[in-house]
């Protein structure tokens, strides 16, 4: 049986079939640095990462003699750095996130856990320090870095996570911010749902506290664009409140509003030095995790 192809192992539709956020985070970030062709990591830290060809100039404590001797040719040795920092993965698990449409493979939140467990991953692998904040209209996690059992007790957590109340940002991240002290990366995984007006002054925060920051905004593909016929009746998952209305009448205004909206909250990110990533929850996580990592490449 031929093996599955990378992009096949990053597809919510693979990976919503599997229960065990250890084995899924995993399967899914082994699969996509064997899949780099080139070294991510190009410090020089303990532990052993793999080989490149040797280049004039590399010092030759780091060569490999012995595959010099086998193959008659000159190996440097790379090594994964060690920083040591905290990565902080904030989880809006409110109940906005529970929506599902026909043309994703699970709910807003599944995917969101899905790929908080597979960045958690990719942050321990590289020995990062890694947390959890989850949230609806209140703390539902908290596995501060370092403690709390670490990758293990994040990806515990996480698969505990249901979603429910309407999302207090501003208690999430303020609680972030007061938490942690030492420096590091605080990912942001949420719809944004009622957020637009405070995004900028919640990461400007993060800004001042000297972290690195990174938003992934994750929406499904019904929210952008609305494809129901027929009068229908659209009720709201936090505030309880409804409107029943024909889409084909209101398709061109709302997709233009939604545009508005994702644009606000990525502008308000860029304008405090966070990156963003816009995802659908029907999209494979390997633009994710390359966001993520370069990120965390810049502060090495």
């Amino acid at each position: 049986m031929p093996e599955p192809k990378l992009t096949e192992l990053l597809s919510p539709s693979v990976l919503a079939r599997i229960d065990d956020y250890s084995l899924l985070a995993r399967t899914v970030v082994e699969g996509f640095i064997s899949g780099l062709h080139r070294s991510l990591f190009q410090g020089f830290g303990s532990e052993f990462f793999q080989y490149r060809p040797y280049v004039a100039g590399d010092d030759l404590k780091y060569v490999d003699w012995k595959v010099y001797a086998r193959q008659d040719r000159l190996q440097t040795k790379v090594f994964q750095e060690e920083t040591n920092m905290n990565c902080c993965l904030v989880l809006d698990a409110s109940a906005s996130m529970d929506y599902q449409g026909d043309r994703a493979a699970c709910n807003k939140l599944r995917y969101a856990a899905m790929a908080a467990a597979c960045l958690a991953y990719l942050a321990s692998r590289q020995g990062d320090r890694v947390g959890l904040y989850a949230y609806g209209d209140g703390l539902q996690t908290v596995v501060h870095p370092g403690r709390g059992g670490g990758l293990r007790g994040v990806l515990s957590a996480i698969a505990r996570l249901k979603p429910a109340g309407v999302a207090d940002h501003r208690q999430a991240l303020d609680f972030v911010s007061d938490s942690v002290r030492r420096r590091g990366i605080v990912v942001w995984l949420s719809d944004f749902h009622g957020a637009e007006d405070e995004v900028g002054s919640l990461l400007k925060r993060f800004r001042f506290s000297h972290h690195e920051g990174v938003a992934f905004q994750i929406l499904d593909p019904d929210e952008l664009d609305l494809p129901f016929a027929g009068t229908m009746r659209f009720v709201d998952s936090e505030h309880s409140g409804e409107i029943v209305t024909a889409p084909e009448e209101v398709r061109e205004e709302y997709r233009q509003r939604v545009a508005e909206f994702t644009e606000t909250i990525r502008l308000s990110c860029l304008r405090e030095q966070v990156d963003y990533l816009f995802m659908r929850s029907d999209e494979n996580l390997g633009n994710l995790l390359a966001a993520y990592l370069h990120r965390r490449e810049s502060l090495a």
